[in-house]
């Protein structure tokens, strides 16, 4: 590198021409140097001179100069002088080259010389630029550069994209620096260069390229998806937090009807109370789970949540209950045990009583609904009050085990059982083998045979007794009953009664007419119930009737006919006459 040169042309005889350059000057921005020559003669005396002409002079392939026209050349003359302005490579590097010819002592040109230099560099990009990774956050990467020499302007640019300013913090020799990116989303890799401008040449030079990505938020790693808990217990929640930035615990419905928010923190877990789990059934008042939501809210540019589902389940939360009252209602039972805290087995009609003052009150934001009365299979569903008493019936109860529930609006239940303070297991009075027979199978006299059994034992006001049995009768084509007549007094042993005799008819005391049929019907009742029994009572005709004056054939000998053979239906009498074949 040189900043002036020089060299002589060949001589003749002790005289020559010598070519000098300097710098006059470099402009950095234009890239260019402009130098000062001249041609000067050199050799031999001051005093003497050589005729001298046909001089030129070629600067970087450049004629700058010519002369054709003779003129006395001493030592130290300046036969020419002059500036060239040369430019630059790119880089700021120059090389040039300089020509002079001369016709010394002669016409023709019988001396040249040449020279070629380096002109100093004139300083155009950063000779050295470099990029490096300096710290990761959640939307801001920090990046450090050095260069050599000095830059006045920093400029970056993501992913290929347009060069921004970097608006960076640098060192006091302006060689090295770092500068923030951000508004950058999490968890997010990026291609970053960096390109800086030479002070002194107001030129760019890029950086490499390096890759960096952005802090993750905040993540849920425990409860897992699809956790499950139940309302009476805590929730701790734990996550992994990369970016150390504040954090917020969440807990809702997925309806985004109930949030419950923590204050900002950085602390990596988290435990919602009983109490707060607990505060979330509010918005479940109809269902024994709840779907919720638990999750994170990382603070950056935006906020940014990362959630899990689970199932919160309704627990210890059944309605408290604390009694009930009950009374058979029916007057003939009452009338039987003298007490309406007696009931009477398929018999009383119990009707259940809570008051207001023992009314069933919901828990954990429920609401109630309804009692449920049950006894045996029988049930019967009632509305619930808070302001009034609340009655249900069952009628013909077949339990002494009496059970009230009450029921919230989530389904949940408590239940009351209560038994009376006496239970009559009382059976209804039963007939079993009853019939009604003609005597010997043909006649009008009949014998009626029945048993049965009956529930021995007091009511409490009324001991259980048969209180009535009767019977009717009328022939089976008619429908018309008539009563019967004989008094029925069964025989009573024990649980068991029974009676045969012989009844009255159509025919009064001779029984029934043997040429009919009938329907019978015996009812016998105690003191609470009735049993009744139907049967056929057929006709009483005989095949053959033989008697002491004569025989009948398909019924009984009737004297009003006589005779000693008798078919009275079809006729044929014989002794009695009407024989009447045709």
């Amino acid at each position: 590198m040189a900043n002036s040169g020089s060299f002589g042309t060949g001589s003749y005889s002790v005289r020559y021409l010598t070519f000098n350059w300097w710098i006059n000057g470099q402009d950095i921005g234009g890239n260019y140097t402009d130098i000062g020559w001249n041609l000067v003669g050199s050799g031999g005396s001051t005093t003497k001179w050589y005729k001298t002409g046909n001089v030129k002079v070629v600067i970087d392939g450049e004629q700058v100069y010519y002369n054709s026209t003779r003129f006395n050349l001493y030592n130290g003359t300046t036969v020419a002088s002059g500036t060239k302005r040369i430019y630059h490579n790119n880089d700021g590097s120059r090389q040039f080259s300089a020509y002079a010819e001369a016709g010394i002592y002669t016409v023709a040109v019988n001396c040249s010389g040449s020279g070629s230099w380096w002109i100093n560099n004139i300083p155009r990009y950063l000779n050295s630029c470099n990029l490096y990774a300096s710290a990761s956050y959640l939307n801001t990467l920090q990046v450090s550069w050095n260069c050599s020499p000095a830059r006045d302007w920093t400029q970056y640019r993501l992913n290929g994209g347009n060069w921004i300013n970097a608006g960076d913090a640098v060192a006091a020799n302006n060689q090295s620096g770092w500068f923030n990116i951000g508004n950058l989303s999490p968890n997010t890799t990026y291609s970053i260069q960096t390109r800086l401008r030479r002070a002194d040449s107001g030129l760019w030079s890029e950086s490499n390229t390096i890759s960096m990505k952005t802090k993750d938020i905040a993540r849920i790693t425990s409860p897992g998806n699809n956790f499950s808990i139940n309302s009476d217990s805590s929730l701790t929640v734990q996550c992994t937090n990369p970016s150390g930035n504040q954090i917020a615990y969440f807990l809702d419905c997925p309806s985004g009807t109930r949030r419950l928010t923590s204050r900002k923190t950085t602390s990596t877990s988290y435990t919602w109370t009983k109490e707060q789990i607990l505060s979330m059934l509010q918005y479940s008042p109809n269902s024994n789970s709840i779907s919720i939501k638990v999750g994170i809210i990382t603070y950056g540019n935006a906020e940014y949540y990362s959630e899990k589902v689970g199932t919160l389940n309704v627990v210890n939360s059944n309605p408290t209950f604390s009694n009930f009252v009950y009374e058979d209602i029916n007057s003939k039972t009452i009338a039987l045990t003298g007490n309406n805290q007696y009931i009477i087995k398929g018999y009383s009609n119990v009707r259940a009583t809570i008051s207001t003052a023992n009314k069933a009150v919901a828990k954990n934001y429920a609401s109630m609904s309804k009692y449920r009365f049950v006894i045996a299979s029988s049930q019967v569903d009632v509305n619930y009050s808070s302001t009034a008493n609340v009655q249900a019936t069952i009628n013909a109860v077949k339990s002494n085990i009496f059970t009230m529930y009450a029921i919230d609006s989530r389904g949940n239940s408590s239940l009351k059982q209560i038994s009376p303070s006496r239970y009559i297991d009382y059976t209804a009075i039963t007939l079993n083998k009853v019939e009604v027979i003609r005597e010997n199978g043909i006649g009008s006299i009949s014998i009626l045979t029945f048993n049965g059994s009956i529930w021995e034992g007091s009511f409490g006001a009324v001991l259980n007794e048969i209180k009535s049995c009767t019977y009717r009768y009328k022939e089976t084509t008619s429908n018309t009953w008539k009563t019967g007549t004989t008094n029925l007094t069964p025989t009573r042993n024990g649980k068991t009664f029974s009676f045969s005799g012989q009844i009255k008819g159509d025919m009064g005391a001779k029984g029934f007419d043997i040429n009919k049929s009938y329907d019978v019907e015996i009812t016998i009742s105690d003191k609470l119930t009735t049993a009744t029994y139907d049967f056929i009572l057929g006709s009483g005709k005989p095949g053959i009737a033989i008697t002491k004056n004569g025989v009948a054939i398909n019924g009984m000998y009737r004297e009003s006919i006589g005779g000693a053979l008798q078919i009275w239906n079809g006729d044929v009498y014989l002794d009695g006459k009407k024989i009447n074949f045709s």
